[in-house]
């Protein structure tokens, strides 16, 4: 137990790697120090200690060749063991300079121990050692000299100026072993201590190089975040300056992407997102940028490109790697991307304006199919700016009553009589004039306006059919529409029953128009909603059939009473062709096997009413009778129709 302990006593330890820089560096400030100590101590050995016996050129010489000899060594050997070493031997023949230049007075043999204790320094055992196998040879030569009277630059060679017995050079020799496996055992713990300094320090350099990558990347693909995409866009932008260069911006989102989380999950999602991170690394150049911003959006700045041409066949070539089969996780995706760009210093020479313009005509780019790239324009900043102020001011008009509806009637193609109408929001706009929907609808879905203002649409509806029912028109119908943003509210239901209870309606007389693609869309939770809507009596339609997916066998799932034809079907209809092979006959065909009221909508001619007639079309509405109309026309309309009961 004991020498396994004195065994781990003597054991040093090694010096990892990540330590060794620190440590080289140490020796090589350590051997400085040396170097500069022993000119010191020639200065001593020459002008103060060879005072007393008159041995300055012994000093001097002595001194001399040591100094100079490692000062050569120092510019070959500093910072390795070798110096180390030499610097160690070179310390104890000063102490032999020292003990001879007094004849072996014991004071000057603390000179000894001194030296020892300043080698520590070096935390490094080796020279210790060696210095102290020097000191102890040192002794037994020069007390074996002192035994016959040997000189030395005219001086007898001493050890010990009291008297030369081996027993006292011994006991020194034990003295300086005690002390250098001391001090070696102080070294240890320095190395220790340096070694876990080092490792703490490293650990720290580490972290900090983690929270620094942190900071400027993407946790989920490694990319550059916002913030490193708006140091690297400075950094382009200054030398787009000095050189006069362009560079473009890329504004690219997936399209879809939300549909791949809700379907997959979120780690296909999350999985994907790597896959379209390290695809985009692999196309672009080394000196273009690539960021990732949130969500499914990134962002490409395309520098030093020669036109316009070559940009585009840079995008083009992007959004033709999308279009490859993508494996994640065994699921085989297919995918596109909308890409917006924006120039400089075309569009801007501001980053900020650079980014918006990019993301604006992004945003373009899917509103005219996805899978496309386009580029900013003045044109589309005005009508972003122009969308963002109707945006800003549907609020104030719903406040002061601006919105209107307008009605067109449905008329039953067998009797000629208008049995319903849909009602159509306007708004009058106190500058402006009347704005259509297609105007602002979209705007009013992007922004969630769309449910305040369904809300009001659903109530003024139900005050309409209040008013045409204390006017005496108990079969007239009135529908209005649900749009998607609406029908994912989950207060739809009582805003419906509220509007029927307030005015005191007959709920038969209320319908409601879904679009095909929003009941398709939301399959499972449309069913549900609707089963409930439908026990509250009123009437549901399924707008613009024909140009979704529906099949028979959805349509017999969902509580509907009619089928609204699109209008592209009726302009089928030709008046001098055959139009027996057309869509239309197929889709009335459809709603008569399932029981359903048809309606066919923008109806214009007469030969299409007189068709639709023909093939058994119950009702129609569109200019061929009237456009939408004003309450007040809407009741002279029905006056000199007189109202029939409706489907």
């Amino acid at each position: 137990m004991n020498r396994y302990t004195l065994k781990s006593l003597l054991k040093l330890p090694s010096v990892p790697d990540y330590a060794q820089d620190n440590f080289n560096e140490h020796f090589i400030q350590a051997d400085k120090i040396m170097v500069v100590l022993m000119a010191i101590q020639w200065f001593i050995a020459t002008f103060v200690t060879s005072i007393s016996y008159d041995t300055y050129a012994y000093g001097f010489i002595g001194g001399g060749l040591i100094t100079l000899s490692l000062l050569a060594s120092y510019h070959y050997f500093k910072g390795t063991q070798t110096m180390r070493i030499l610097v160690g031997v070179g310390m104890m023949l000063f102490s032999l300079i020292f003990i001879q230049q007094h004849l072996g007075r014991i004071e000057m043999h603390f000179h000894v121990f001194i030296a020892l204790a300043i080698l520590s320094l070096y935390n490094d055992v080796v020279p210790v050692l060696v210095a102290s196998a020097t000191t102890i040879l040192h002794h037994i030569i020069f007390n074996y000299l002192q035994q016959y009277d040997i000189s030395l630059f005219g001086m007898p060679v001493m050890v010990f100026n009291y008297g030369c017995g081996f027993d006292i050079v011994l006991l020194h020799g034990v003295f300086v072993v005690a002390e250098a496996l001391v001090i070696g055992y102080m070294i240890k713990f320095q190395i220790e201590y340096a070694i876990e300094l080092n490792r703490s320090e490293n650990e720290i350099i580490e972290l900090n190089k983690e929270l620094s990558f942190t900071s400027l990347h993407d946790s989920l693909t490694g990319l550059p975040n916002r913030n490193n995409l708006h140091s690297k866009l400075n950094f382009i932008l200054a030398n787009a300056n000095r050189y006069q260069h362009k560079f473009a911006v890329l504004f690219l989102d997936l399209d879809h992407f939300k549909n791949i989380n809700d379907t997959l999950g979120h780690n296909i999602g999350d999985a994907l997102l790597k896959s379209v991170a390290a695809k985009l690394e692999s196309i672009v150049r080394e000196n273009d940028v690539i960021s990732r911003i949130g969500g499914d959006e990134f962002v490409i700045v395309i520098t030093d490109f020669d036109d316009i041409g070559s940009l585009e066949r840079v995008i083009i070539h992007i959004l033709e790697e999308f279009h490859q089969e993508w494996v994640i996780k065994n699921h085989f995706l297919r995918l596109s991307a909308s890409i917006g760009v924006a120039i400089y210093p075309d569009d801007s020479k501001e980053i900020n304006e650079l980014m918006k313009y990019a993301d604006i005509a992004m945003y373009k780019a899917k509103s005219e199919g996805r899978d496309k790239f386009s580029f900013f324009t003045n044109a589309l900043n005005y009508r972003v700016h122009e969308e963002v102020e109707i945006g800003n001011d549907m609020y104030r008009a719903l406040h002061d009553e601006e919105f209107v509806l307008y009605y067109q009637p449905k008329i039953e193609i067998k009797s000629g009589k208008i049995v319903g109408a849909e009602a159509l929001i306007r708004w009058n706009h106190f500058k402006k004039g009347m704005i259509y929907p297609d105007t602002f609808i979209h705007i009013a879905e992007n922004t969630g306006f769309i449910l305040k203002l369904g809300g009001w649409i659903i109530d003024e509806t139900a005050r309409m059919i209040g008013r045409l029912e204390r006017a005496g028109y108990r079969n007239i119908h009135v529908s209005c529409n649900v749009s998607t943003r609406q029908f994912q509210n989950l207060n739809m239901y009582s805003e419906i029953e509220e509007a029927i209870r307030t005015n005191g309606i007959d709920p038969d007389h209320f319908a409601i128009e879904i679009t095909e693609s929003v009941m398709m869309e939301y399959l499972e939770v449309t069913l549900e909603v609707l089963k409930k809507i439908k026990k509250l009596g009123i009437r549901i339609c399924m707008d613009d059939f024909g140009t979704g997916y529906s099949s028979l066998s959805y349509l017999r799932q969902f509580p509907i009473d009619s089928l609204k034809i699109d209008k592209s079907f009726v302009d089928d209809i030709t008046h001098d062709q055959d139009n027996e092979h057309i869509l239309l006959n197929t889709i009335i065909a459809m709603g008569k096997t399932l029981n359903l009221t048809v309606i066919a909508e923008g109806v214009e001619e007469r030969y299409q009413m007189e068709y639709l007639r023909e093939k058994g079309c119950g009702f129609y509405q569109g200019y061929y009778f009237s456009k939408p109309v004003p309450e007040s026309e809407f009741f002279r309309l029905l006056e000199t129709n007189n109202g029939l009961p409706g489907f």
